[in-house]
């Protein structure tokens, strides 16, 4: 392969998040072209996106424990309580306790999915979630992540949009989404949309790795 067949593969390895095929073959390229920085960006924001998949997996996993444990369950047996709440829901719907549990049991079976990366299960557990709470942030906050992870981005962004402008890292997570839709465009060699969604990016979060990546992708526009 070239070193433009190499860089599309890597690239897209990396929308799927499977980094150690992304790094093989970025580094593939970089072989045949050590001096080019765009390369290099690339592979150091791999890696790094690496690091961040491995630890957010960790921590979901926590998270999920550590909820259950707050309302007296393990973890193990979130199956079992929203059948149990949900039986209990059917007998009075109007019980607001009920549905505040298994609302919350939703989340945490959802984040346990999350932390497996089974994405559209997890989708569907916050969904319910929400729908028990539409107030839910935390919920709606994991259910923007899914949707981003299961690369549904238009998805995302709409449901980070409903978070409240002073929910933790709000911004952050709209410029996120917005970042990996460009990521989405460029693969597919829509330039114009890349390069809009980069610019969105960057007025909600402004990242070196995506002025690298806006700068490419008007870089590529250019030649055609």
């Amino acid at each position: 392969m070239d070193f433009n067949d190499y860089v599309n593969q890597g690239f897209a390895f990396l929308q799927k998040k499977e980094f150690g095929p992304a790094l093989e073959n970025l580094r593939a390229a970089q072989k045949l072209k050590p001096d080019n920085q765009d390369i290099q960006n690339m592979i150091t924001m791999s890696e790094e996106m690496a690091r961040a998949e491995s630890q957010a997996s960790q921590s979901l996993a926590n998270e999920a424990r550590h909820r259950a444990e707050s309302i007296g369950m393990k973890v193990e047996d979130v199956d079992k309580a929203i059948a149990e709440y949900t039986e209990a829901l059917k007998r009075n719907p109007n019980d607001a306790s009920v549905k505040s549990k298994l609302s919350i049991a939703y989340y945490i079976r959802g984040v346990t999915f999350s932390s497996k990366g089974e994405h559209p299960r997890a989708i569907e557990d916050y969904s319910q979630a929400i729908k028990l709470e539409p107030d839910y942030p935390h919920a709606l906050n994991k259910l923007g992540q899914a949707y981003s992870d299961n690369g549904n981005f238009d998805e995302a962004i709409e449901t980070f949009k409903k978070l409240k402008p002073d929910y933790n890292m709000a911004e952050s997570k709209l410029a996120d989404a917005y970042r990996k839709r460009g990521m989405d465009y460029d693969k597919k060699g829509n330039y114009a949309c890349a390069i809009q969604d980069y610019e969105t990016a960057l007025r909600y979060k402004p990242d070196n790795t995506t002025n690298e990546l806006l700068e490419m992708a008007k870089a590529e526009m250019a030649k055609h």
